[in-house]
C-alpha cells in the first residue's frame, strides 16, 4: 500500500522538527505506512465507534478539524514481529479514546462540566500482542473537542516498534513536559535571589527588572505544567496565564530600554498600561479567547519589534557586548513569538508548511529562556565587575591607609621628639626659675650688702650656708636615681633638724604615708621642699619658738603638710623671707600644686598647712 504524498511530506517535516532538538532518530524508522480517513462525531457517535462503512473521509496528518471528530488508521502489520509495537500520539490536547480493531486500547481523560483539560504531554500507548492481527488493521481515535480546545487536532500520529516511538516519545515528553518544569523551579529560584539583591540594593533597578521577569516567565511557563484544573477555576487560570505573559514582555521590553541607556518615563507607564489590558480584555469579554489571545497578544510583536532596533541601534553606537547579545537574543525571541502567534491564531501556517506547524512546536519557550539567561550573564557580569571594582577600591583604600598610617607614624615619632624638647625646655626653665628665685636672689642679696658693707663675716657664711642649702635641696629633689620623694624628704629633714636644735628649739617630726615609698613627681616634690624650707626659715628668724611640729601625711590622692610652733603668732613682719617675698613665694608655689595654703595665727603660735593632690612621678 502506497503512502500519500502529503503522508510523505510529514515525514520530511517531522525529521526537521527533530533535528531542532538534537534529535537523530531517522524519519519512519519502525514506523508503518498510515491510511487516515475522518468522521465527524455527532451525538451517540461520541462515544460509539462509527462503522467501517461510515462516510469517511480521506485526510492527511497532522490534521485540524472543528469539533470532536472521529480517526480512522489503518495500517499493515507484518506476520513476524521482533518486538512490541506502540501507538504514539505527539500532542492530545482534548483527550479522548483509541480502540484497534474494535477493542479498547486507551483512554485520555476530556474535559466536563467539572474538570477542564488541555494536555500538553505526549502519549504513548502499548499494543498487547493479542490486539495486533498480521495484515490490515483498523484503528480508530476518537479526538475530543471543547471551549478550550475547539478544534479537534491530531498529530503525526505513529504506529510501530515499541522501542523506536518510546525514544521519541521520551526526547518529546523532554522537551514538552520535563523542560518547562526545570524551567519554572529555575525561573522561581533564580527571580526570588535576583529580587532579594534589589531589595537590598533598590538602585540596582536592572536587577529587580530581571527578577520580575523570571518569575513572570515562570508563571508563564505554568501552562505547560498545570494539565488539569476544576471548571470553576479555569477563568482564574486563563487571567493569571495572560497576566503573567504580559508582564514578562513588558518587564523585558522595559529591561532592555534601561540596560540600552534609553530612560523615558512616558513610554514606560504605557507599556504597562498595555500589560493590564490583556488579564482586563479577558475578563470584559466574559472569558473570550479572541480579544486577550489575537488581537492583544498580536499587538505586543510590534512591541517587541520597537524594543529589538532600540536595543540594535544602541548596540551599533555603544558597541557593547551586552547590548549586542541581548539584541540577538530578543530578535531570536521575537521571531519564535511571532511563529508560536502563527501556530496558535491563524490558519494561514497550515496552508503554508501544514507539516511544520502541524507538530505543533512551540518556539517562544526556548527563546525566552534564551533570553532570561543572557539577561542573566549580563547581570552577573556586572555583579563580577562591581566585586572587582570594590576589591581594586579596597585595594587602592588600603595601600593610602598604609601611607597615611606610614605619614601619622612620621608624624608622631616627630611630635614625639617636639614633646621632649619641649619638656626639657619647660625643665630648663623651671631650673632657671628655681635658681633666680632661690640661689641666685640669696647671692644677689648678699652681694649687695657685701658691696654696701652692711653685712660681717659670720652674715657672709650664713648666706653660703642657705644656697648651699639650696644646691642641695634642687639637686636631691632632681636627682634621677629614681622618684622616691622620702630619700630627698630625709635629707631636707637631716639638715632642718640640726638647724632648728642649734636654735634652741624643740622638733617633732611626724610622717604619716602608705607604703615605704611615696612616688611623688619631682615638680610637687621641688615645690613642696621649698614651701617647707620657707615656713621653717619664717619660724627660725620670726618665731622665737621653743617647739616644732612638722608633719607630712599622704593618701592616694592627697599630700597634707603642716608646720606648728609655740613661738609668737603670726603678722606682716613673719610674712617674708630673707628675699622680702615669703609669703608670696609660699602661696605661688602652691598654685603650681594645684592646691590650697592655710596660715592660722593661735595663741599662742602659728600653723601653716598645704593641702594639694597627689602627683604621681611617670614610670
Amino acid at each position: 500500500m502506497n503512502m500519500p504524498q502529503s503522508a510523505q511530506s510529514c515525514r520530511w517535516w517531522r525529521a526537521l522538527a527533530l533535528a531542532l532538538w538534537f534529535l537523530q532518530i531517522p524519519a519512519g524508522a519502525g514506523a508503518a505506512q498510515l491510511v487516515v480517513q475522518t468522521l465527524p462525531a455527532t451525538g451517540a457517535g461520541r462515544s460509539v465507534p462509527p462503522s467501517a462503512d461510515a462516510d469517511w473521509m480521506p485526510a492527511a496528518l497532522p490534521h485540524a478539524a472543528p469539533g470532536t471528530t472521529w480517526f480512522r488508521i489503518l495500517f499493515e502489520a507484518p506476520p513476524q514481529r521482533s518486538d512490541p509495537w506502540a501507538v504514539s500520539l505527539p500532542y492530545f490536547y482534548g483527550g479522548g479514546s483509541l480502540w484497534l480493531n474494535g477493542v479498547p486500547l486507551g483512554q485520555v481523560p476530556s474535559s466536563d462540566a467539572h474538570t477542564t483539560v488541555r494536555w500538553e504531554r505526549p502519549f504513548l500507548f502499548a499494543i498487547p500482542d493479542a490486539m495486533l492481527r498480521p495484515g490490515r488493521n483498523e484503528l480508530l481515535v476518537l479526538a475530543s473537542a471543547s471551549a478550550v480546545t475547539p478544534q479537534a487536532r491530531m498529530g503525526d500520529l505513529q504506529v510501530g516498534s515499541y522501542a523506536v516511538l518510546l525514544q521519541e516519545y521520551e526526547q518529546r515528553r523532554f522537551w514538552v513536559r520535563t523542560m518547562p518544569q526545570f524551567t519554572v523551579l529555575s525561573c522561581f529560584v533564580v527571580g526570588m535571589l535576583v529580587l532579594f539583591i534589589w531589595w537590598r540594593r533598590r538602585e540596582e533597578l536592572l536587577y529587580g527588572l530581571f527578577g520580575l521577569t523570571s518569575i513572570f516567565w515562570g508563571c508563564r511557563t505554568l501552562t505547560f505544567v498545570v494539565e488539569v484544573l476544576p471548571s470553576a477555576v479555569w477563568p482564574v487560570w486563563r487571567v493569571f496565564y495572560y497576566t503573567a505573559t504580559g508582564g514578562f514582555i513588558i518587564v523585558l521590553l522595559i529591561f532592555a530600554l534601561r540596560l540600552a541607556g534609553t530612560v523615558r518615563p512616558r513610554v514606560e507607564r504605557a507599556l504597562l498600561l498595555y500589560w493590564l489590558l490583556g488579564p482586563v480584555s479577558y475578563v470584559v469579554s466574559g472569558g473570550s479567547e479572541t480579544l486577550p489571545g489575537r488581537i492583544w497578544l498580536g499587538g505586543t510583536i510590534p512591541l517587541g519589534l520597537a524594543i529589538l532596533v532600540a536595543c540594535a541601534v544602541a548596540a551599533i553606537r555603544q558597541r557593547t557586548w551586552p547590548l549586542i547579545a541581548l539584541a540577538m537574543a530578543i530578535a531570536l525571541a521575537v521571531a519564535a513569538g511571532v511563529h508560536d502567534y502563527l501556530l496558535a491564531t491563524t490558519s494561514l501556517s497550515w496552508h503554508l508548511a501544514p507539516a511544520w506547524f502541524g507538530h505543533r512546536i512551540f518556539l517562544l519557550h526556548y527563546g525566552a529562556d534564551l533570553v532570561l539567561v543572557v539577561m542573566g550573564t549580563i547581570l552577573s557580569t556586572r555583579f563580577v565587575s562591581a566585586l572587582y571594582a570594590v576589591e581594586q577600591l579596597n585595594k587602592t583604600l588600603e595601600s593610602r591607609v598604609q601611607e597615611r598610617e606610614r605619614t601619622l607614624q612620621a608624624n608622631y615619632v616627630q611630635m614625639h621628639k617636639l614633646e621632649q624638647q619641649h619638656a626639657v625646655d619647660e625643665e630648663r626653665q623651671r631650673i632657671m626659675r628655681d635658681l633666680h628665685d632661690g640661689l641666685g636672689s640669696r647671692l644677689f642679696v648678699a652681694l649687695s650688702h657685701v658691696e654696701s658693707r652692711e653685712i660681717e663675716h659670720e652674715g657672709i657664711a650664713q648666706t653660703l650656708r642657705d644656697c648651699i642649702a639650696d644646691m642641695r635641696l634642687a639637686l636631691e629633689v632632681m636627682s634621677p636615681s629614681g622618684h622616691d620623694f622620702m630619700e630627698a624628704w630625709s635629707s631636707f629633714r637631716f639638715r632642718w633638724d640640726r638647724q632648728l636644735q642649734v636654735a634652741g628649739m624643740q622638733t617633732r617630726w611626724k610622717v604619716v604615708c602608705e607604703g615605704d615609698t611615696l612616688n611623688l613627681s619631682a615638680e610637687a616634690g621641688m615645690q613642696l621642699l621649698r614651701i617647707a624650707q620657707e615656713a621653717l626659715t619664717n619660724v627660725l628668724k620670726h618665731a622665737q619658738a621653743r617647739q616644732v611640729e612638722i608633719e607630712l601625711q599622704c593618701c592616694d590622692d592627697r599630700v597634707i603638710f603642716a608646720v606648728s610652733d609655740d613661738g609668737t603668732s603670726f603678722n606682716a613682719s613673719r610674712s617674708t623671707s630673707g628675699s622680702g617675698r615669703g609669703l608670696a613665694n609660699m602661696r605661688s608655689r602652691a598654685q603650681r600644686l594645684a592646691g590650697d595654703l592655710r596660715i592660722e595665727a593661735g595663741n599662742p603660735g602659728t600653723r601653716v598647712e598645704l593641702r594639694f593632690p597627689f602627683i604621681e612621678a611617670p614610670v
